[in-house]
Order: C-alpha cells, then sequence, then structure tokens
C-alpha cells in the first residue's frame, strides 16, 4: 500500500475576506499522477499556492511527507516540492543552464557553493528535458514551449518528491502541449515523482492523468480514476453547458465534446417527430431537435454507430440492433411502433442497402407527415428495390423532399408560425 505524501486536512483558504477553499480533505499517494480539474475560480491554483507556502490557511492544515507545511522552512519545502507555475519571468539575462541550475538552490549556501554533483544533476534534467542543447541561449529569447520546458528541467534538478502544476500547457499550442505532458508522464513513471497538475483540458488530463480530483465552488465534489470522475452529469454540473461524453477509440479514455452553452430557442407546440437513420447522418439533427424540445425517437440503429450513440446521450427511445446485422420484421414492427403516435417522420440522408432497407416498410400505414432527405436516394445499394419502395409511399402518402437538415429545420420553423397564427 502506497503512503500518502501529501494530505489536506479539512482546509480552507482565500484572500482577505473572500475565502475560496471551504473543507478540503483530500490525499495525495506517492507515485500519484493526479489531475486537479474545476472551472475558473474554484480554487486550483489556490490549493497549489497552499502547498508552497505562498499562502497562509485560513483552517486546517497541510502535511508534506509527513510533516506539517507551516512547521517547513522555505528550503526544506523546496527540497520535497517543485512548483512549475504556467508562466515565468525574469527579469535579467539568465541563461538556460542559469535557469535550470536555480533548481538546486534549496541545498546550496552562502558556504557552500554548487558541487560536480550539482552540475551532474542539472546536466540530467536538461537532457531529460531536451533542452540542453540551448543551454547557453538567454532564457527570455526562448519560445513559449522552450521555456516551459526550461522550468520544467529546473523543478526536476530540485530533485523533489512531489511536483506542482499550475496549468502547464496553457499557453501552449497542441505540439507543447503533448510534449510537455509527455515529460511530465515520463518524470512519474520512470523517476516516480508524484505529480499534483491543474489542468483545464479536461481530455489531456483524462490521456495523461491516473487519477482526477474535481473542485467546485472550493470543495470536493468528485475524485476517482478518469472513468469514474468524467461523466455527463459531472461535466454539465461544472461547466454548465451541454455536453457529450465518448471513450477516445485511441486512448480508450472518456473524452468530452463540448456542443453548446447557450440554449436553442424552444418550441411553444409539442411534436413527435421519428427518424430513421443509421452511421452518422442524423447525429447533428437529432441534437439540434432536442435542445429545441421535440419529442424524439428513432430506428432502426446499429448499436455503436454514431446516431445509436447520440441517442443513448440524449436519452433518445429508439429501435436498436447489433452491429452488422439486418433490420428483421420483428425490429421494424417495433419501429412502426415508435412511429404510431408520430407527427413527423423523417427519413435522414442515410445509404440504403439490403441489410436496412426494410427500415422503409410500412412507413405506407404511418399516420404522420413523411421527409425524406434526396441523400437517401441518391445512395441505394438495393439493386432497385430502393426506387419501388419510394414508389409505393409515394401512391400511398404526400411526401416531402429536402435537400439539407437546415431546411427541415426551417419548414419546422415555419409550421410553428402558422400553427400558432391557426391559434
Amino acid at each position: 500500500m502506497k503512503e500518502n505524501i501529501l494530505e489536506f486536512h479539512q482546509i480552507a483558504a482565500g484572500y482577505g475576506d473572500r475565502q475560496i477553499l471551504k473543507d478540503v480533505t483530500l490525499a495525495i499517494r506517492e507515485g500519484d499522477f493526479a489531475g486537479l480539474i474545476g472551472s475558473n475560480g474554484t480554487g486550483k491554483s489556490t490549493l497549489i499556492k497552499c502547498v508552497s507556502g505562498l499562502l497562509p490557511l485560513k483552517r486546517g492544515k497541510i502535511m508534506i511527507c509527513g510533516r506539517e507545511n507551516t512547521s517547513l522552512k522555505s528550503r526544506e519545502r523546496a527540497q520535497m516540492v517543485a512548483v512549475v507555475p504556467q508562466s515565468y519571468h525574469v527579469e535579467y539575462d539568465f541563461t538556460v543552464e542559469d535557469i535550470v541550475m536555480m533548481g538546486r538552490n534549496p541545498y546550496l549556501s552562502f558556504r557552500k557553493k554548487e558541487s560536480q554533483t550539482d552540475r551532474d544533476i542539472v546536466e540530467e534534467a536538461m537532457r531529460m528535458t531536451n533542452t540542453a542543447v540551448f543551454r547557453d541561449r538567454l532564457y527570455n529569447e526562448l519560445s513559449g514551449g522552450e521555456r516551459q520546458r526550461v522550468i520544467l528541467a529546473r523543478a526536476i534538478a530540485q530533485k523533489p518528491r512531489i511536483i506542482l502544476l499550475d496549468e502547464p500547457t496553457s499557453a501552449l499550442d497542441v505540439h507543447h502541449q503533448i510534449e510537455v505532458m509527455e515529460l511530465i508522464t515520463r518524470l512519474n513513471r520512470e523517476e516516480h515523482m508524484t505529480v499534483l497538475a491543474v489542468l483545464h483540458d479536461i481530455n489531456m488530463a483524462s490521456r495523461f492523468c491516473q487519477r482526477m480530483i474535481m473542485l467546485q465552488e472550493g470543495v470536493v465534489t468528485a475524485d476517482g480514476t478518469p472513468r469514474e470522475v468524467i461523466n455527463r452529469q459531472n461535466m454539465e454540473s461544472l461547466y454548465k453547458m451541454k455536453l457529450m461524453i465518448r471513450e477516445s477509440p485511441l486512448f480508450h479514455k472518456p473524452e468530452i465534446i463540448p456542443i453548446r452553452v447557450m440554449p436553442e430557442e424552444k418550441i411553444t407546440a409539442p411534436c413527435h417527430i421519428h427518424v430513421i437513420c443509421g452511421a452518422t447522418e442524423a447525429v447533428h439533427l437529432l441534437e439540434e431537435l432536442d435542445a429545441k424540445g421535440y419529442t424524439l425517437s428513432a430506428g432502426v440503429l446499429n448499436k455503436l454507430s454514431e446516431d445509436w450513440n447520440i441517442c443513448q446521450e440524449l436519452k433518445i427511445p429508439c429501435v436498436d440492433i447489433e452491429p452488422f446485422t439486418p433490420v428483421t420484421e420483428e425490429k421494424q414492427a417495433e419501429n412502426l411502433e415508435f412511429m404510431e403516435n408520430a407527427d413527423i417522420i423523417l427519413v435522414a440522408g442515410v445509404p440504403f442497402g439490403e441489410s436496412n432497407i426494410m427500415n422503409l416498410h410500412g412507413l405506407d400505414q404511418t399516420r404522420g407527415e413523411l421527409y425524406i432527405h434526396r441523400n437517401a436516394l441518391s445512395h441505394d445499394y438495393t439493386d432497385g428495390k430502393l426506387a419501388k419502395q419510394i414508389q409505393l409511399l409515394e401512391r400511398a402518402k404526400d411526401i416531402t423532399y429536402i435537400e439539407t437538415n437546415s431546411a427541415f429545420l426551417e419548414i419546422l420553423k415555419q409550421k410553428e408560425y402558422l400553427d400558432k397564427n391557426e391559434e
């Protein structure tokens, strides 16, 4: 069992009369790579300042390597904890090697100058961060990504047991974000360094962190693996926006897909729309219809398709089948049951083949208005069966053909306006 290396016991902290952290109790185990997440103003950076001794606590205590933080001298704390800030500026013309050597300051004094051991440690820190190649360049002349690697090298040179990072990638482009996170991961795995990192990018945190801690209004509201913390309830509560959660097919970690912050204008008249779709053709449309407040259903959908996924996320009832299996008469009967009460039936721009042509059987008996996206007609892999089915439908009921999903939404808008006038 790994020991607790950093502990927060009912801590409260803030600035003047403004309390930011209210009652944080938390333990970081040796070897953890923990990401601290939360919206702006929730206390993430404040927590880092409390550990580094820059901000005194109003209540509670922090234990570092078994010792109470307030009992530590700055030099002692710096030998155990290194801090990598979001940015670091210097007034004088220090070289890269000078900056990294500053990481050895907790071990030096007026009498004790840097030794060969200190120089070897600095050399290794620069090698690990790939900063030795510009060791003689002035720090202030470096790019943002280069500077962040230098500050990381300085932290490594401190030889700490814990490294705290305060939004280490927020000012960097994607290339340098990944580079810095890969370096931190390497420190954690190879040097067994405990990491607590404040991160704004949830997907980045999910990919690299073993553990995620969510702060909300100054208290811990979730703590666990990325899979345990990143769920729709937690993320929508934290960020006050509509979003989706899916698993990254590459990293097998949960990731968020932001959808909208500003709500769609809600409809005033109830209307049930049934969407015949599949693959990815209706993802955006289903989300927009849901956001506007329409009652929705869908089918028949292959499980794990994108259209099926959006139905699961938005809790849209649908008829589903296993991947790569054809629509059966039984499943189409379930599909028709959904359509019985539908005011509108939309055939999205889905390609039709032998496996899904059954989706259209029985539509001639439905009461709802029928709309068909023309893309569905231009992708016919049924050897003429689709054309025959459309002819059957045209003889049985009126069909409105649409060119785009936007055109369909505009029709709905006009219908609602006309309905209001009729009332």
